[in-house]
């Protein structure tokens, strides 16, 4: 149920913490870089911009969209593949990046594990993870999902998987000590309420939207609603903050 054309929505807001990854090992020099999790290319854009002469190579699930990748870039190898997978197979990289992916995978561990094993000497690994647990916007979805709860029995099977920064760190820093880690909240401002819902439709939502119909599906998007209106208040100009929590690595082999 991935859908590029939703989550391309607000692309300013999600590429930007593409950008700033970037720009932290902006000048290094990277002869083949593999993104993982490249969704619409919306991640990959950066590294093409700053890395031209590197071979690049994108990887995704979802042919909705790699589609979109493929029109955004078309220089650019995108392939189909999941990526919850050993990715052994793809060779050897100096730069493996990975932008809002990794919580998608139960055995984040093992990605990051094998990550290291195929960075040349030197290497770089490079991802941004979304703390998502750590904002009210997920709460919202809790208690929404309350009133199916038939519905999602099981749902972690499913969906994300986060950790705190300190646990992302102690498995990070099994496989190196050049590790550099920080955590940026990004405060997006929004029009209104549904703006919020809208963004959250496009990534957190789509393990809970797939396991309900039509009509049950905008129940429980108007019950987020609700509680997005009682969480998130209006600023003096009318707008809305909706501050964005994401964690940040760049480690070295």
């Amino acid at each position: 149920m991935w859908n590029s054309e939703i989550y391309n929505r607000f692309g300013k807001e999600r590429i930007q913490p593409s950008i700033d990854l970037v720009n932290r090992i902006r000048g290094k020099r990277f002869n083949r870089i593999l993104d993982v999790g490249c969704g619409t290319g919306m991640s990959t854009a950066p590294l093409v911009s700053e890395w031209k002469d590197a071979e690049i190579i994108g990887l995704d699930l979802s042919d909705n969209m790699l589609k979109a990748a493929k029109e955004l870039l078309p220089s650019v190898k995108f392939i189909q593949k999941d990526c919850s997978q050993p990715l052994l197979n793809m060779g050897m990289f100096d730069l493996i990046f990975s932008n809002a992916f990794i919580q998608w995978l139960h055995n984040q561990e093992d990605f990051i594990s094998n990550s290291f094993l195929m960075l040349n000497k030197e290497g770089i690994f490079a991802s941004q993870i979304p703390l998502f647990e750590e904002m009210p916007a997920y709460n919202c979805i809790l208690e929404a999902a309350k009133i199916f709860s038939d519905k999602f029995k099981n749902i972690e099977k499913d969906n994300f998987v986060l950790h705190s920064a300190s646990e992302y760190y102690d498995i990070i820093s099994k496989f190196t000590d050049n590790v550099e880690i920080w955590i940026t909240d990004y405060c997006h401002q929004m029009d209104r309420h549904k703006n919020i819902l809208e963004f959250l439709s496009g990534t957190a939502l789509i393990p809970y939207m797939k396991r309900l119909d039509e009509d049950e599906q905008k129940l429980f998007l108007n019950n987020i609603l609700d509680n997005l209106e009682s969480s998130y208040r209006c600023q003096a100009n009318g707008k809305l903050l909706f501050p964005f929590k994401r964690f940040f690595v760049v480690a070295q082999k």
